[in-house]
């Protein structure tokens, strides 16, 4: 569940006992797998007793774990290993805190700071931000509640706490008030000479956070040498030195000393000293203008992005080390997903523009790419974002282009066969998801082919563009920025940082093998004496077993020791399979009836208000999931926002009625049955209402998508399902395993940072998958799942499609696509004609690896058979090949 960079933070903490910390992560990822699955299982049964001894003691572990370093934290603040002892009581508190049940009369829990105490979620908030694990703290900061209208001191610090965890520092400066008016504060509830104290103590420390929230929105220093001590933390030592007082005459003068202690505050303000020194490094606004760029332009850009986001994460703050903000140094970037690879994107794309440049962003699909648009034209709102070519725009319109253009691939290709010239200004190039350049051997969509000659296009259109190749799934990060550096002759950082925000715990479920062996001799006994092809409904009723999840403790499933796994109890009531008969032999067999199993999990976690996001492989499976979801939950309803009601509108008058909409709304509006679903088929404005409906947290309990979703798109979710390891090949006319990145890149939608930091992930195989727990044996089917599992999100090498394509064309095995490629490719003049084309087949990235290898004669001998080729079709065109040079150009849709 976490990733090595975590790990070793966990291992470094302090020891204590015998307590292993080698093991502690495997004991985070057991305590929230649990945690969850016993949510899924009891749908938010209010006794904790109720969810097992495994949990309780689980629970009672991570208290004592959680107390003991955070007292090491808070004694001792300048320790070398505060960042892991913070990190691991943080993440204790908050595993406790997962698992803590509303008491049955409902009643609130607010987040209180007394004389003696303070409440876990305030320091679990603090500790994180310690550990410099900012998403985590914003996580954290939604727990802290208090009364609604509440003004007093303890309130006014809580609500400044978690709106400094959250990122909030404008909303924290505009809570100051004057400590000493007592008219804007409620009397405190305690009136007594201590409860004044601690009032004034609660006053104090407010102050400090406002002062901290000012310094990390302020500018740099011009000496950034110059030593001082920031006035937050003066405030933050001063309430920590005043909470402790000696006791006069209570011992004689050479006994004990009795001290005064107010150890609420005085915890509270130990940790927020501790705070005050790491956040300021993390701090947006201390970043510096880039060489050449306008230092009062580029405040105006960094101050308006920190109101929303004002720190950079730890890997965020290594790539501007490296020099990643400088014009002329590209970068390829293949953080894990929800790495915050967009902030990076979004700094850089900041620097092109103050530069005096235009931006392309490439987006592999409409969907992302509204998406991008939007968060774009979100940052940077003194610029011209243009999202894309809509239906009623003509090409006339886009001769010119915009500040930053988000698009796809494709049409960025189209654009370019039409005007190259408009591209001459561009000063960076950002491919969002840039796998999409490698080859996949099933897909005939040409996809991989137009997205490489978009970017060789590009970089020889835009010389001096920068380029920032982005994808979690990329492997070969030093490869690709290899290649990038010979493409602009300029320097390429390689990202690759394995350290993510989030954690994810990976399984898959599974069923009691003595429970599937017993169905499959029921089937066989009464196919003897059957009189139908297929199973009788009678029996197939009773084809049913409980589920289970298998999960593994560690981040990935790279191991086959069964102390690295676990296995729990998912849902009480069994999942009905569904049955088939073999082609051949006639032979009944079980099936998964994935859809199905995954619609039920889902209703399972929405009634323990727990979001579900569930992959499946067609646009069929998606809408009769919702169907299934639907029927498990019939009466539960969301109510449309006025935006959404406004997109609703436009797709109900664009398909002719109600009846039409894949979203059904009963009588009165409302959506029925808290499911939607996400695929190709759904017109723009209806895919804008499915996702904005499963943002919201008040909005539909799960979404059923197809692999639309998996390519980048931020939509947090509690718990991703996929159901079904497999698609069905039509050229092979079978099922094949779906690929590793694939798969990953779908998982990587559970859990974002500052949403929900853990993430569980849970897949429904294409084959049932039976455990015998006693024997410790597993069924077959899991190995290949295990294969694709045991690695991390970095996971393709991708490839270049032209090499197969040189490959097949040398070869003289022209599939479709050879021709299509030396369509494509660029014409010259006269004497020179083939330059071009010779020159930008030496620019790919099939070239450069070749080279890379030493073999300069594969080069030749692939580009001499491709121009061969293009003079073959070319006379049998009847046509010269300068009369065929607008056809080779121009590509289509």
């Amino acid at each position: 569940m976490f990733d090595p960079v975590t790990i070793d933070l966990i291992t470094r903490a302090p020891p204590l006992g015998d307590l292993d910390f080698e093991a502690l992560p495997q004991r985070f990822t057991n305590a929230f797998a649990e945690i969850v699955a016993a949510r899924v299982r009891l749908r938010g049964v209010a006794s904790l007793e109720q969810r097992g001894e495994a949990v309780t003691e689980l629970l009672s572990e991570m208290r004592r774990l959680a107390a003991a370093q955070e007292l090491l934290v808070a004694t001792a603040p300048e320790r070398a290993d505060r960042a892991s002892a913070a990190f691991v009581a943080g993440t204790a508190h908050q595993l406790c805190l997962m698992a803590e049940i509303v008491v049955a009369d409902g009643e609130p829990h607010f987040s209180n700071i007394n004389a003696i105490h303070a409440d876990h979620e305030i320091c679990a908030t603090l500790l994180f931000l310690i550990a410099d694990s900012q998403s985590d703290a914003a996580e954290m900061a939604k727990r802290l509640r208090r009364p609604e209208g509440d003004l007093s001191a303890e309130s006014r610090l809580v609500t400044a706490i978690g709106d400094l965890a959250a990122g909030r520092l404008r909303a924290v400066i505009a809570s100051e008030v004057a400590e000493d008016d007592f008219d804007v504060y409620d009397s405190p509830a305690d009136t007594s000479g201590g409860g004044i104290a601690v009032e004034a103590l609660l006053r104090r420390l407010h102050a400090g956070v406002i002062q901290l929230a000012r310094e990390l929105l302020t500018a740099p220093r011009a000496d950034p040498e110059a030593v001082t001590i920031p006035e937050s933390q003066r405030i933050f030592a001063q309430v920590r030195d005043l909470c402790v007082a000696p006791i006069d005459d209570v011992f004689d003068a050479d006994g004990p000393l009795a001290v005064s202690v107010f150890p609420g505050p005085l915890h509270i303000a130990k940790l927020l000293l501790a705070v005050s020194g790491n956040l300021v490094e993390a701090s947006l606004c201390r970043v510096s203008a880039p060489d050449g760029v306008d230092s009062a332009a580029w405040w105006q850009i960094i101050r308006r992005a920190a109101r929303k986001r004002p720190y950079l994460w730890r890997n965020h703050r290594e790539a501007l080390e490296r020099g990643y903000l400088a014009k002329g140094v590209s970068a390829a970037v293949s953080f894990p997903t929800g790495g915050g690879k967009s902030t990076l994107a979004e700094l850089k794309i900041a620097a092109a523009l103050l530069g005096g440049g235009q931006v392309v962003v490439l987006a592999p699909t409409l969907a992302l790419v509204d998406q991008t648009a939007f968060s774009l034209g979100n940052a940077f709102k003194d610029y011209n974002v243009f999202g894309d070519l809509d239906d009623e725009i003509t090409f006339s319109d886009v001769l010119v282009l915009p500040e930053i253009i988000v698009t796809t691939p494709e049409r960025c290709l189209v654009l370019q066969s039409i005007q190259p010239e408009a591209f001459a200004d561009v000063a960076l190039v950002v491919f969002d998801e840039c796998h999409l350049l490698h080859p996949r051997e099933s897909d005939r969509s040409r996809r991989a082919i137009d997205a490489m000659l978009c970017i060789l296009n590009l970089t020889s259109y835009a010389p001096d563009a920068d380029l920032l190749l982005v994808s979690a799934m990329m492997q070969n990060t030093e490869e690709m920025a290899g290649w990038v550096a010979e493409l602009t002759g300029r320097p390429c950082l390689p990202l690759d940082l394995a350290w993510k925000p989030t954690r994810q715990a990976r399984g898959c479920v599974a069923y009691d093998a003595a429970r599937i062996t017993e169905l499959n001799e029921l089937l066989a006994t009464e196919q003897l004496t059957a009189t139908t092809k297929g199973v009788p409904k009678h029996l197939a009723s009773q084809l049913d077993a409980p589920p289970f999840a298998f999960f593994c403790l560690r981040q990935t499933w790279a191991t086959r020791n069964r102390d690295d796994y676990a296995l729990m109890a998912l849902l009480d009531e069994a999942v009905q399979f569904a049955s088939n008969a073999a082609e051949k032999s006639g032979k009944w067999y079980l099936t998964p009836n994935g859809n199905v199993v995954a619609g039920t999990i889902a209703a399972a976690a929405a009634e323990d208000g727990l979001k579900t996001l569930t992959f499946v492989q067609s646009t069929t499976a998606a809408e009769s999931t919702v169907r299934t979801f639907r029927s498990l939950l019939p009466k539960r309803r969301v109510t449309l926002t006025e935006e959404e009601q406004a997109w609703r509108k436009i797709v109900e008058e664009e398909l002719g009625g109600p009846q039409h909409c894949y979203l059904k709304l009963d009588a009165t509006g409302q959506v029925d049955g808290s499911a939607t679903s996400h695929h190709g088929q759904l017109l723009k404005a209806e895919r804008m209402l499915h996702e904005s409906l499963f943002k919201r947290r008040d909005g539909v309990d799960a979404l059923f998508a197809t692999s639309t979703l998996a390519q980048g798109m931020n939509l947090p979710s509690d718990i991703v399902l996929i159901a079904g390891d497999s698609r069905w090949d039509v050229t092979d006319d079978k099922f094949k395993q779906l690929d590793a990145h694939e798969l990953l890149n779908a998982a990587g939608r559970a859990g974002r940072a500052g949403e929900g930091g853990q993430g569980f992930i849970l897949v429904v195989p294409s084959k049932i998958i039976n455990i015998d727990d006693h024997e410790n044996t597993i069924n077959q089917h899991w190995m290949s799942l295990q294969s694709i599992f045991s690695q991390s999100d970095q996971c393709l090498r991708i490839d270049d499609p032209i090499t197969g394509l040189l490959d097949r064309i040398h070869m003289h095995a022209h599939e479709g696509n050879e021709d299509y490629f030396l369509a494509r490719l660029p014409v010259g003049d006269g004497d020179v004609a083939d330059e071009p084309a010779r020159a930008m087949i030496k620019r790919s990235f099939a070239a450069y690896r070749k080279r890379q290898e030493g073999q300069e004669a594969w080069i030749d001998s692939r580009i001499d058979a491709a121009l061969q080729r293009r003079d073959e079709l070319c006379a049998e065109a009847g046509s010269d090949l300068a009369g065929t040079r607008r056809r080779f150009r121009r590509p289509t849709l």
